[in-house]
């Protein structure tokens, strides 16, 4: 899971592209590659499309990340899931204390 993929370094979103399209990685320090297989998931809070029209964003790691996107909207916007989610929480809290 990539937290806050739109915060992501101009350098590091080309290192990101480069371990997607090849399925490989190196760990710092080593001259060895790594096979990888991996699925990602990432999120933000930016509009990715935006960004990359603004050009802060790169636009071939931005079509390989979306292919399936999911809009969950603020909790502010989906008020009556309040009721559903409050016993949920209070549960996971009352467990901690």
């Amino acid at each position: 899971f990539l937290d806050e993929i739109g915060d992501i370094s101009p350098m590091m979103q080309v290192r990101l592209l480069r371990a997607i399209q090849e399925r490989e990685v190196q760990r710092v320090g080593s001259n060895q590659t790594i096979s990888v297989d991996v699925r990602l998931i990432a999120a933000t809070h930016r509009d990715l499309a935006a960004e990359v029209n603004a050009g802060r964003f790169r636009q071939d790691l931005y079509y390989r990340l979306n292919v399936v996107a999911i809009e969950v909207p603020s909790l502010r916007q989906r008020r009556e899931d309040i009721p559903l989610l409050a016993p949920h929480f209070l549960q996971r809290f009352a467990e901690r204390n």
